[in-house]
């Protein structure tokens, strides 16, 4: 167990910074700790000595002033970065697993420096291989709100909209209704007004079309699909 201006940790059930926490209170025998993304925790049977300073030590928290922006960009650089890969989150490929957990919606922080913008572009290709049930499930940035949470979504937003909005585009205009339809006749011109019509289905199937004066096809009718589809090439 650790409690101190900075850290919140009663194993097994809650580790965490004080800057994450929402509020505390008592629920008959347990502690009910709420969070920032609003995941209330509860933790039974503490000592009283315990309770009390949980109880200080936040009220201690909440009073201090806000922290320097140079202070908030540090942490977060140092706690975004791994010493083995320059990555940050740690994430697995398509998930997006450590942004939404660790990193939630903290107005405390409303007014944090812009994140160094090498590692927004990293968060913006990540978001590229995100899945998009996954991107869609996403809580979204507060406006106006510059927390470490919010410039992330914001970010990712901003990588996947255009992507999103083209593809979107393919599916209602690539595929129109005409091509849906299929077409039985091969037509293929042989001369001046003259057309070699030939069934997809049957190659042996060949008429000539004739359209200049009269009109007509070698199989004998003046009103012949294979005249309607020398037209319709």
């Amino acid at each position: 167990m650790k409690i101190n201006d900075k850290i919140l940790s009663i194993p097994p059930y809650i580790s965490t910074s004080w800057s994450y926490v929402k509020s505390l209170q008592m629920k008959g025998p347990f502690l009910v700790i709420t969070l920032m993304g609003g995941e209330s925790i509860n933790i039974p049977n503490l000592k009283e000595d315990i309770i009390e300073q949980i109880f200080s030590t936040h009220a201690e928290f909440l009073e201090k002033p806000l922290t320097k922006p140079t202070d908030i960009s540090s942490d977060f650089q140092q706690s975004m970065f791994s010493s083995e890969s320059d990555m940050p989150f740690k994430l697995g490929i398509g998930s997006i697993d450590g942004i939404g957990n660790p990193l939630v919606h903290n107005p405390t922080q409303k007014d944090a420096p812009n994140i160094p913008k090498q590692i927004l572009h990293k968060i913006a290709a990540i978001a590229k291989i995100i899945s998009p049930e996954e991107l869609s499930s996403m809580p979204k940035a507060e406006p106006h709100c510059n927390c470490l949470h919010c410039q992330i979504v914001r970010t990712i937003n901003t990588a996947i909209e255009p992507e999103m909005n083209h593809e979107e585009t393919l599916e209602e205009g690539s595929v129109k209704e005409e091509d849906l339809i299929f077409q039985q006749w091969d037509v293929t011109q042989t001369g001046d007004n003259l057309f070699n019509v030939i069934n997809k289905l049957d190659n042996q199937e060949k008429y000539s079309v004739y359209l200049g004066q009269p009109i007509g096809c070698t199989c004998g009718k003046s009103r012949c699909e294979h005249i309607v589809a020398v037209l319709k090439s």
